[in-house]
């Protein structure tokens, strides 16, 4: 078994609100949830890494101490699935060969590549 390398993809275009951030444009979607609509735009924390992957079906999300295990989080854009993740530079499409995962660096959220 190979391990895995990372590979920097550049700054997520995201805002902040009371310690919380949101990618523009994006939420996740919780088919489980028993309050409200199951819809969170604003859910990174930092401190905490979050894989993004494809499960055959649409993007999600897992990590962060705030996510409940059994539960899937799907990656929405205007109310469908996800297929790029908006960054400084611009969309950045993701491909259903890769995992991702992304993190609070020095100064901004970062999306990283797993080859």
């Amino acid at each position: 078994m190979t391990g895995w390398t990372a590979t920097a993809l550049g700054t997520l275009d995201t805002h902040d609100a009371d310690g919380l951030y949101r990618i523009t444009g994006l939420c996740l979607h919780d088919d489980r949830s028993e309050e409200g609509d199951g819809v969170y735009a604003y859910w990174l924390v930092p401190g905490e890494t979050y894989g993004v992957h494809h499960d055959g079906v649409t993007w999600t999300v897992a990590g962060g101490a705030w996510t409940e295990l059994g539960h899937t989080y799907r990656l929405l854009r205007d109310g469908q699935p996800a297929v790029a993740v908006p960054m400084l530079h611009g969309d950045e499409p993701l491909d259903r060969d890769y995992a991702y995962i992304t993190h609070y660096g020095p100064e901004c959220w970062e999306l990283w590549r797993l080859n």
